[in-house]
């Protein structure tokens, strides 16, 4: 049972990427775009833990990272510490909102690290950095994080 459900996460985050690397791209406002991946990687990692969502984030964040266009590593580091966020608060808020709140703790880690990085030796402040693109990116994120949470809760719940 438990590696059939490692097989459905396992789809889940191939589908995750080839959406985020092709339909995502439609979905975009300004310069903010939901992560489709990191959405399903906080929904991982508050099932099996820090340990297993810091490992999927790896695993996931190098194979955005190999058909991108960005530095490679960047993504890989910045959904490592994300999973490993995630899975850490499981069990630390109340099951109605926990999902929200880690998506929103997770994703504001993960979009100050990525964007931080990605900036870095750019004539760029800090605050633009932050109320720019980290917390438009993240509200986005959550609000269509907990929409396709809720789809495809149950069949990775099992």
């Amino acid at each position: 049972m438990v590696n059939n459900i490692y097989l459905r996460y396992t789809l889940f985050f191939f589908i995750a990427i080839l959406l985020q690397a092709t339909v995502v791209n439609y979905l975009r406002i300004f310069s903010w775009s939901p992560d489709l991946v990191l959405i399903l990687l906080v929904a991982f990692a508050l099932r099996f833990g820090p340990n297993q969502g810091m490992t999927a984030g790896f695993i996931v964040g190098l194979v955005q990272d190999s058909i991108s266009t960005h530095f490679i590593g960047l993504g890989a580091l910045s959904k490592t510490i994300a999973g490993a966020l995630a899975g850490s608060l499981k069990g630390r808020f109340s099951p109605r909102t926990e999902f929200f709140l880690t998506l929103l703790i997770s994703g504001l880690m993960h979009d100050l690290i990525y964007f931080f990085l990605y900036t870095l030796g750019e004539n760029f402040s800090f605050q633009s950095l932050i109320f720019l693109y980290t917390i438009p990116n993240v509200m986005y994120t959550v609000l269509i994080g907990g929409f396709l949470y809720y789809l495809i809760e149950t069949w990775v719940r099992y």
